[in-house]
């Protein structure tokens, strides 16, 4: 379903008719239902794609004043994301350039749905002292898949020597490999199962890698 939105929805508008909150949206903002489960750091997610006419700095800016300024955000490679707490539910926009306005992604979290014991990266291979900061799952998809991003003080080349060999010894096989200036990125796949590695340098001399798991 899309909805094009002139003017920005409160998030109380919509909360009356569903138990999960809307975010606001930015004037000329076009949104998209994301289908199927979400499961996000071990919690229930509903999730929308958008696209706007605005810069990802005008964006921030409405977010920072729809939410009074109670805001946490975090740069993800070359993506801002902006977060707030309401109530039981925590809603993030991630958000990146795109042409001459910006992309990105809403998510809204169901903290209540928290599991007791939830290890984000668990099951997967991770240098030491790796953060790892998203586990997000997509268990209904045609192909479910999972995405974990961390970062860590390893350069995008040594990164990939980790990896390269993790993976050969569980039986992954090398499908493409390749590093330049901007980074490196990792094809493997193992029977049914494939594997993407995009490793990029980060703020602070630390890299930032996702890693995005068909069949996990």
């Amino acid at each position: 379903m899309i909805i094009h939105l002139g003017l920005w929805l409160p998030i109380t508008a919509m909360a009356g008719l569903f138990s999960w909150p809307t975010p606001p949206l930015p004037p000329d903002t076009t949104t998209q239902n994301v289908a199927g489960r979400i499961v996000f750091n071990g919690l229930d997610m509903h999730a929308q794609t958008f696209s706007s006419p605005r810069s990802p700095d005008e964006i921030l800016a409405f977010y920072r004043k729809a939410w009074a300024g109670q805001v946490v955000v975090n740069p993800m490679g070359h993506e801002q994301v902006i977060g707030h707490r309401q109530g039981d539910y925590f809603m993030t926009v991630q958000v990146s350039a795109a042409g001459g306005g910006s992309k990105g992604n809403i998510g809204v979290v169901d903290i209540t749905s928290a599991p007791a014991h939830f290890v984000p990266g668990e099951g997967l291979p991770k240098p030491m002292d790796s953060k790892v900061f998203n586990d997000i799952r997509y268990p209904d998809d045609p192909i479910p898949s999972r995405m974990v991003a961390l970062q860590n003080h390893l350069s995008p080349r040594q990164n990939a020597g980790f990896y390269r060999e993790r993976l050969a010894g569980d039986g992954w096989k090398p499908v493409d490999d390749h590093c330049s200036a901007s980074g490196c990125v990792l094809d493997y796949q193992r029977g049914d199962q494939k594997m993407n590695l995009a490793i990029t340098p980060g703020p602070q001399g630390r890299s930032q890698l996702v890693m995005t798991i068909q069949n996990p």
